[in-house]
């Protein structure tokens, strides 16, 4: 079975990742709130941790490629110059 154009598999991992992660931050966000009413609901400490660091995985394993934008180019070719005249000095 050959996958459909355009359908990366890691890419698909990456954003599942960014979105535990920004579930998790919300969930850490209710913890918080709950605690400042003084009705404290440790179920959503438990579960942002867990969501964080299944988040941290995913993203950590299956990390994007990405092409350079080539923005910078001139201070990267001025760079190498600057390092070979420095070296020639000493």
């Amino acid at each position: 079975m050959s996958s459909p154009q355009g359908f990366n598999r890691k890419e698909v991992i990456h954003r599942i990742g960014t979105f535990f992660i920004i579930v998790g931050i919300g969930l850490l966000a209710f913890f918080l709130l709950s605690e400042a009413a003084r009705q404290v609901a440790f179920e959503y400490f438990c579960w942002s941790v867990a969501l964080l660091v299944t988040g941290l995985v995913f993203r950590g394993r299956f990390k994007r490629s990405v092409t350079p934008s080539g923005r910078f180019s001139l201070v990267k070719r001025l760079m190498p110059k600057a390092k070979k005249e420095a070296q020639g000095k000493k």
